[in-house]
């Protein structure tokens, strides 16, 4: 059974990585990944990447938004035996300049799937795989 303070700690980990992303400070992914951590984004027609390399990716990928609001909920945090694992709902908002200079918007909703080891540093996440369930709004075309 997962203590209380522990449940805490994973969900600050899992936050942290919102925001992360949602003010570009890819640094603090550190404090999110193992280095040698399986990140699935597949799910979301992205790649599959080790910890290491996840936040160059997502720099690369969200620079192109001006607007990030990453919001979990539901979060549920299980102990399988010696494996520590979290699963919880994503609503991502993402803003971009459409051709003309407006503001156009899409939404995802989905799941992040995700498997944590404490580390003397913390709770570290060793594999995550985002599921999307929805798409809403003006997806930018690549």
């Amino acid at each position: 059974m997962i203590l209380e303070s522990e449940r805490r700690a994973i969900v600050e980990t899992l936050v942290r990585y919102c925001s992360a992303i949602d003010t570009g400070e890819w640094a603090l992914l550190g404090d999110v990944f193992l280095p040698n951590a399986r990140v699935d984004y597949t799910g979301a027609g992205g790649p599959v990447l080790s910890g290491a390399d996840t936040g160059e990716w997502l720099e690369e990928k969200m620079g192109a938004f001006k607007v990030l609001q990453h919001f979990l909920s539901n979060v549920r945090v299980v102990q399988e035996g010696d494996e520590t694992r979290a699963f919880s709902y994503v609503h991502a908002v993402h803003g971009y300049k459409g051709e003309g200079g407006e503001m156009r918007f899409f939404d995802l909703g989905g799941e992040y799937h995700d498997r944590l080891l404490q580390t003397s540093a913390g709770w570290r996440i060793s594999e995550r795989v985002l599921t999307t369930k929805w798409l809403r709004g003006d997806v930018p075309r690549s």
